[in-house]
C-alpha cells in the first residue's frame, strides 16, 4: 500500500511534500557491494567507523585498502577526503614516521575508529601506528593527540604523547567531551585520554589477555581482546571482546560479562537473557537513543542489540551467519558483509558501515 503525501499548512496555503519511504539507504558505496578487486582512490574502501560532527556531516575512516578521512556533503555527493594519502597496506608493514603537518602528507596506517570532539577536532585511531591522531578542520592539520608511534606499554599518570600504545583500535569520546576512550588492544587494557590535562590513565584491564573475571576490580582483570567501548550517561562503559565474544559492563570500578558469559563464539539468543546469548567477534559498540547498546557482531554478518534494563538482546539488522549483498526493504531483509561499526545519525536513524562491501548505509531504528 502507497503511503499518503504528509499536509502541512504554512499561513493559508497547503504544502503537499512527499512522504519519505522507510527503508534501507545506501549512503555512499555502491548497492551491490565492492566492485572490485583493487580499490579505487575516488571512491570509500573498506570503511570501518562513522560519526557525526556538529552540522550533522558524516565523517568516516578506511581501514587498510584506502587509509584515508572522508567526510559526506551535507547536501550529498561524492566524498570528501580531508586527510591521509592513500594506500593499501597490510599488518606485517612497519609503522610509517609519525608527524604533525597538512592532512593530505599523511600515511595512516589501518584506521579503525574516529570520535569528533565538541570543538570540531576528529580523533583517529592509527592503529598499525600506534598512535591516536588529532585532525584540525579549521587548518587541515593533523597532530599526535597520544602514543610515540612504537609499539609498547606503559606511560599511564604522564603526557599522553610519551605514552606507549600497542595497537589501539577504539577512540570513543565520552558524553561529556572531557575524556577519550582507547582500546589498546595488544596489551589487554581499555585506556582513557584525559583531554583537557592530555594525560592517561587504565580503565580496565591487567595486561594480561583471558577470560574476564566476573565482580572483578577492572584494573585486576584479564581481557580477551578489548575491541571497542563507549561510555553511558550513567557512567556505565561497555567493551567489547573481540575474541572473548562478550560484552562487559565496568560500573564503580568493577567488571561484569552481560552478553555471552561463556565466551563461546556462535550466534543464537535473541530475546532471552543477554548473558545466555553467544556473539562471534564483535568488533564495535554504540548507544542508541534510548540508551541501549548496539553490538556490531561483525563475524554474524548482523547487528545486535543490548536492552541494560531488561537483561536481553535482539537483532536488528543484517542476516545473521550469512553475509551478502542485498538491499531489502527493513534492516532485517537486508545482507550485511563483515560491519565494524555502527551509530544512530543525528535523523536518529540506524547507520551501519558495512565494511566489506565497501557502504555506509542508514535506515530508521526503532
Amino acid at each position: 500500500m502507497s503511503r499518503l503525501p504528509v499536509v502541512r499548512v504554512v499561513g493559508l496555503t497547503l504544502l503537499l511534500l512527499p512522504a519519505v519511504a522507510p527503508g534501507i539507504e545506501v549512503v555512499v558505496g555502491a548497492p551491490g557491494g565492492r566492485q572490485g578487486r583493487q580499490p579505487d582512490p575516488a571512491l570509500v574502501n573498506e570503511p570501518f567507523a562513522v560519526a557525526f560532527d556538529a552540522a550533522g556531516r558524516l565523517h568516516g575512516v578506511e581501514f587498510m585498502r584506502g587509509n584515508r578521512l572522508f567526510r559526506l556533503p551535507a547536501g550529498g555527493g561524492a566524498p570528501e577526503f580531508l586527510a591521509g594519502t592513500f594506500h593499501v597496506t597490510d599488518t606485517k608493514q612497519p609503522p610509517f614516521s609519525v608527524t604533525a603537518g597538512p592532512g593530505a602528507d599523511q600515511r595512516f596506517h589501518g584506521l579503525h575508529d574516529l570520535a569528533i570532539g565538541r570543538d570540531g577536532a576528529v580523533y583517529l585511531a592509527d592503529t598499525f601506528n600506534h598512535v591516536i591522531r588529532a585532525f584540525d578542520p579549521a587548518s587541515g592539520t593533523v597532530r599526535v593527540l597520544a602514543g610515540t608511534g612504537a609499539a609498547g606499554s606503559g606511560g599511564d599518570g604522564g603526557p599522553a604523547t610519551a605514552a606507549a600504545f600497542n595497537q589501539p583500535y577504539c577512540c570513543a569520546l565520552e558524553p561529556d567531551g572531557r575524556g577519550l576512550l582507547v582500546c589498546d588492544i595488544r596489551n589487554a587494557r581499555l585506556r582513557r585520554i584525559d583531554l583537557a590535562a592530555g594525560t592517561v590513565t587504565t580503565v580496565a584491564g591487567n595486561g594480561t589477555a583471558g577470560r574476564p573475571l566476573d565482580g572483578a576490580v577492572a584494573t585486576e582483570s584479564p581481557l580477551a581482546g578489548p575491541r571497542a567501548a563507549c561510555r553511558a550517561p550513567d557512567g556505565t562503559i561497555y567493551l567489547a571482546l573481540r575474541e572473548g565474544n562478550a560484552l562487559v559492563a565496568i560500573r564503580d570500578g568493577r567488571l561484569r560479562t552481560v552478553v555471552n558469559a561463556a565466551g563461546r563464539a556462535g550466534y543464537g539468543g535473541d530475546g532471552g537473557p543477554a548473558a545466555d546469548a553467544l556473539l562471534a567477534g564483535p568488533k564495535y559498540v554504540a548507544l542508541d537513543g534510548a540508551g541501549r547498546v548496539l553490538v556490531v557482531d561483525t563475524e554474524n554478518h548482523c547487528i545486535r542489540r543490548f536492552d541494560p534494563k531488561a537483561g536481553t538482546i535482539t537483532t536488528v539488522a543484517g542476516v545473521p551467519t550469512q553475509a551478502g549483498t542485498a538491499v531489502g526493504a527493513d534492516w532485517r531483509s537486508t545482507q550485511l558483509d563483515r560491519p565494524h561499526g555502527a551509530a544512530i545519525d543525528p535523523q536518529g536513524r540506524l547507520v551501519v558501515v558495512d565494511s566489506e562491501n565497501d557502504r555506509i548505509l542508514a535506515g530508521p531504528a526503532d
